[in-house]
C-alpha cells in the first residue's frame, strides 16, 4: 500500500485491488481495479483502508467498480454493515452492477445501515448527491 500526498491537496493510496483518492471537495473516491472478484476480507481491507485516509467519521465514499469486478454476498455486507460512512454512492457501468447494487441497496435497508446509499450512472450526480448539506 502506498500513500501519498501530492501538491493539489488530495490524498492517493494505492492497494493491489483498488485506488482511494480523497479530494479536496471532501469525498473519498474508491476505484477497484477491472477483472477482481472481491470477497469479504478484501472488503474490509478496502473499509479499513478508507476510514484510514479520512477519518471523521463522517466520510462520504464514491464506489466504482472496475469492469468484470463482482462483489461477493460477504463484501456486499461488509460494505453494508460497515460504520464511519454517511453517504455512499455506487457508480454503475451496466446491468449487472445495476442488479448488484440494487441488491445491496435492498440489504443496507434490511440491516438498517447507519449511512445513506445510491446507485449512479454519472459521475456529476453521484458528486452531487453526496455534496449536499
Amino acid at each position: 500500500m502506498n500513500v501519498s500526498q501530492p501538491t493539489t491537496n488530495r490524498t492517493v493510496m494505492e492497494t493491489s485491488t483498488c485506488r482511494f483518492i480523497l479530494h479536496e471537495n471532501g469525498i473519498l473516491y474508491l476505484y477497484i481495479h477491472d477483472d477482481l472478484s472481491i470477497d469479504g476480507p478484501e472488503a474490509q481491507q478496502m473499509v479499513h483502508d478508507a476510514l484510514s485516509i479520512e477519518h471523521s467519521g463522517q466520510t462520504r465514499l464514491l464506489i466504482s467498480i472496475g469492469a468484470n469486478d463482482e462483489l461477493s454476498f460477504a463484501a456486499q455486507r461488509v460494505f453494508a454493515s460497515a460504520k464511519g460512512f454517511t453517504r455512499v454512492a455506487f457508480m454503475t457501468r451496466n446491468r449487472l452492477q445495476a442488479e448488484v447494487g440494487q441488491f445491496l441497496v435492498t440489504m443496507m435497508r434490511a440491516l438498517k445501515s447507519s449511512y445513506e446509499f445510491k446507485l449512479f450512472y454519472d459521475m456529476s450526480d453521484a458528486e452531487a448527491w453526496l455534496l449536499r448539506p
